[in-house]
């Protein structure tokens, strides 16, 4: 072995995020001595409140304390956690049957360029399931290139910018912009305009139209920027069998279980709608509010709708001919997750330890002071925010925090230059979802290089944190550009943005 590849053993993403660790801690320290601290505020009860934000020092007793009285309550904590493992579970029985390949393979027949397309929209539609989209779209992405020759890596990347840089677009909008949207209509109504009131229509027509435009544009950087990095394997033709009468089968059976799904989620429908946390008015937020059964349940069903249909699949087919064949398909896809689950429970201290040293949360405070101190107006208010949201979101992914910190302040003064608040949050989740996709401090950027690890076939690629960041890095930077310019001109254009809504007030 050569230095070169010792470097690279050496300094793998659990050394990297090790590393990351102590710099925190160290940081810390630091910020401590010299007395960091921020005004941080918030609304509470319907009136503005400012709050000295200081630095905990993790170099201390208390820090110690800390990390070795919560280590195993950050992992169990770890939010992406039980989803991939559940995830895993399910595509290992959906793969061993050979379901997935049956259904994918005549994707072969595609050009190349077609298929980033499409995994490019999956990524932009999937976001109406929230966090759930990264352990959905990223392995099956994986396995979908495998089914048709290209390299499962740049797929499971395909799929996870696609997501990221697609966050703020997409069909229609998720429970992150509900959430986003209670606290702009906070944020707008506590000194600026009692009158206001946000809709979750109100950027319909702004996210329809980005992602016509975004999603072609994602998709031929990737191709260009991305794709060429990675080779081609050759195609391994499976043994699998293919039963024309078991994919009728499943069909049925999957028909059935979307009719079963449907009913306990409307709640039109006398008996309907048990899976609906009725306590909410908003449907988006009975779906997924913390109280929700269906939330909770999600990755539960679909485990369940994978293990019925791998099921009828491979006995129909006979790639599961016993009970035995079909409980060790169940873990199939577990047997090489012992690196991703490491990677996971680094990730979970190092997130953490950041958290609990408030460095975060001042970083975000000292950019919304420095903006709202800032003489600038119109468009280039827009711009220079995006790209200060853009800078923050690397040191706190959290959607929901930034936005608690940054809207009491931002949206008031977004407000005073005419620039309505409904622009204001969509240029937020814009950026919001940009910085996601190159910082080490995402919990599912982590959960990225973990899928890449798995579909990485006889270690051809090196992975790590850094070179996955060099990898991306200019693709991000390329979109981000067309981003900014897109908000940009569908602000100077005055077009509408939503039902109702405008960008100029």
């Amino acid at each position: 072995m050569n230095r070169k590849q010792k470097n690279k053993k050496v300094f793998g993403p659990i050394t990297i995020m090790i590393i990351i660790s102590a710099v925190i801690a160290i940081l810390s320290w630091i910020a401590s001595v010299v007395g960091l601290q921020a005004d941080k505020t918030i609304i509470n009860n319907g009136m503005l409140e400012t709050s000295l934000t200081t630095v905990n020092n993790f170099l201390s007793a208390d820090g110690i304390k800390y990390l070795f009285g919560n280590a195993l309550l950050n992992f169990q904590m770890f939010k992406p956690l039980v989803m991939v493992i559940i995830s895993l579970i399910a595509f290992g029985i959906a793969d061993t049957s050979g379901l997935l390949q049956v259904l994918f393979k005549s994707l072969r027949n595609l050009k190349s360029s077609t298929v980033t397309l499409l995994v490019v929209l999956a990524g932009f539609v999937s976001t109406i399931f929230g966090d759930y989209s990264f352990v959905l779209l990223l392995p099956l992405a994986g396995l979908v290139y495998k089914y048709i020759g290209r390299n499962s890596v740049l797929g499971v990347i395909t799929a996870f910018l696609g997501i990221t840089l697609g966050y703020a677009s997409g069909l229609i909008f998720n429970y992150d912009h509900y959430l986003l949207g209670i606290l702009t209509q906070m944020a707008a109504t506590i000194d600026v305009d009692p009158n206001y009131s946000y809709s979750n229509f109100s950027t319909l027509y702004i996210m329809l139209g980005s992602m016509l435009v975004m999603v072609p544009l994602v998709a031929k950087i990737i191709d260009i920027k991305i794709a060429p990095k990675f080779k081609k394997p050759l195609i391994e033709e499976s043994d699998m069998g293919v039963s024309k009468k078991g994919l009728i089968y499943t069909s049925i059976a999957f028909i059935v279980m979307i009719l079963m799904l449907t009913y306990m989620i409307t709640p039109v429908i006398p008996g309907g709608g048990i899976l609906l946390d009725n306590s909410q008015d908003v449907f988006i937020a009975r779906l997924f509010s913390d109280s929700a059964p269906f939330k909770e349940g999600f990755m539960l069903i679909f485990l369940l709708m994978m293990m019925i249909c791998g099921f009828i699949y491979g006995k129909a087919s006979k790639n599961l001919e016993t009970s035995q064949g079909f409980t060790e398909s169940l873990a199939k896809c577990l047997q090489n997750s012992g690196y991703l689950l490491a990677l996971m429970f680094f990730a979970s201290q190092m997130i953490a330890i950041l958290e609990w040293t408030n460095l975060g949360e001042i970083i975000v405070c000292k950019i919304v002071e420095m903006l709202s101190l800032l003489q600038i107006s119109g468009v280039l208010l827009i711009v220079v925010f995006m790209i200060l949201v853009i800078v923050m979101t690397i040191f706190v992914p959290s959607t929901l925090m930034k936005w608690t910190l940054v809207s009491p302040l931002i949206v008031p003064l977004f407000m005073r230059a005419n620039i309505t608040p409904d622009m204001t949050q969509f240029a937020f989740q814009v950026a919001d979802g940009i910085g996601k996709s190159f910082t080490p401090l995402f919990s599912f950027f982590i959960i990225l290089l973990g899928f890449m690890h798995n579909n990485n076939a006889d270690e051809e690629y090196s992975i790590s944190i850094f070179g996955t960041i060099k990898a991306v890095l200019p693709t991000v930077l390329i979109i981000a550009i067309f981003w900014i310019v897109l908000v940009a001109i569908w602000y100077l254009a005055g077009f509408p943005i939503g039902i109702a809504s405008s960008s100029v007030l």
